[in-house]
């Protein structure tokens, strides 16, 4: 018996300086499977396997008479392995994880719901109910009037000159006021009268007062007088009442719409 107890230590120690290799293989096809990282879950240590789907163990601490090492590859369940001393090579399959349906929403884009910030502009832009200018677009009217480019956005149009119906204000004052839009860039109110209304213009998200005077050009087709001319705006975003804006683009006329710049 102290014979063949003297061998099986002997056939130990002569396993535990042997080489061990451990070969890696896809579990539904077969192939070797390389770049595996294979762990040493006492030590940390580690290596990946090569083209073969094989790599070297010789780097593995044991506990008492055994290791274990931890397989891991994107697209394949981890797995954790146990190399006994008396190992001298290791086969191991990885499965591949498992593929979930791809979740399809209704969920769309909502514009109300957009906080008006400086750095949702292309966000915003997608959502085809605004028209917005962008540097490039800017740049073609450098020395121009800003007029002249908002007049092609969808809902501005020229304010007649006509007279139109008077508006009582009381105490005999009288308000005419599609003269007030004559010749200047307007919107069509959701509310009638009047038949023309000036946008809410704000600057850097915020209304820009009128004690402050005219921010961008009104009348096209003249010199720019207007404080923000193109070359200090960087983004514009035209919204037609009609359609839904930010909340925060509502300004102290909601019926009316809003040409929102954004300075550079």
């Amino acid at each position: 018996m102290g014979l063949l107890l003297g061998i099986a230590g002997a056939l130990r120690a002569q396993n535990a300086h042997a080489i061990r290799i451990i070969g890696v293989y896809d579990a539904q096809t077969g192939e070797p499977l390389p770049g595996v990282q294979v762990r040493d879950a006492f030590s940390g240590s580690s290596v990946v396997t090569s083209a073969t789907g094989t790599a070297r163990l010789d780097f593995i601490t044991y506990r008492g008479i055994a290791a274990i090492v931890e397989l891991r590859k994107i697209g394949y369940e981890a797995k954790q392995v146990v190399v006994s001393q008396d190992t001298a090579s290791v086969t191991e399959l990885l499965t591949r994880a498992t593929q979930l349906a791809p979740v399809i929403t209704t969920e769309t884009y909502r514009l109300d719901r957009d906080p008006g910030l400086r750095e949702g502009f292309d966000e915003r832009c997608t959502a085809k109910l605004v028209t917005c200018y962008r540097d490039d677009d800017l740049a073609k009217h450098a020395i121009g009037n800003l007029a002249d480019l908002l007049i092609h956005a969808y809902g501005i149009v020229l304010g007649s000159c006509g007279t139109g119906a008077t508006i009582s204000m009381g105490r005999g004052v009288t308000d005419r006021s599609r003269s007030t839009q004559c010749g200047k860039i307007a919107m069509r109110p959701l509310t009638i009268p009047p038949s023309f209304c000036s946008p809410t213009v704000f600057v850097d998200g915020h209304e820009w007062p009128a004690a402050g005077g005219p921010s961008i050009d009104l009348s096209p087709g003249k010199p720019s007088t207007a404080a923000f001319g193109p070359t200090a705006i960087t983004k514009i975003e035209v919204y037609p009442p009609e359609k839904s804006r930010p909340l925060r683009f509502q300004g102290s006329d909601p019926t009316c719409g809003a040409v929102v710049i954004w300075t550079k």
